[in-house]
């Protein structure tokens, strides 16, 4: 009785496979923002890869809600820009589509 057939083997499979996926849209998804944001504090091409991986390594290590907008909500108001979090979860929502297409 312990043992597990094919097709439960297959949804374990698949299941195992699309947790990673979205894990992966969700951290490029991440990647894009941070790239958009550190853009808007004015940072150039070399700053804005480094700031993204700060933002992507961030989150990933440390998951909580809003864990992306927290870290750049603060960030922004360090550089006196003005943005509130709808607005910041706006773009998030706007660049998801983007992310999915570009991971899968």
């Amino acid at each position: 009785m312990g043992r597990m057939t094919d097709r439960e083997r297959g949804f374990e499979a698949k299941y195992s496979f699309d947790l990673e996926q979205n894990f992966r849209v969700e951290a490029h998804l991440y990647k894009l923002l941070a790239q958009w944001a550190a853009h808007e504090m004015g940072m150039d091409e070399a700053k804005c890869a480094q700031y993204a991986d700060k933002i992507v390594t961030a989150v990933v290590t440390n998951p909580r809600d809003n864990g992306v907008a927290a870290l750049v909500l603060a960030d922004f108001a360090r550089h006196n820009i003005d943005i509130t979090l709808s607005q910041l979860t706006a773009r998030l929502e706007e660049l998801r589509p983007q992310a999915r297409a570009e991971v899968l």
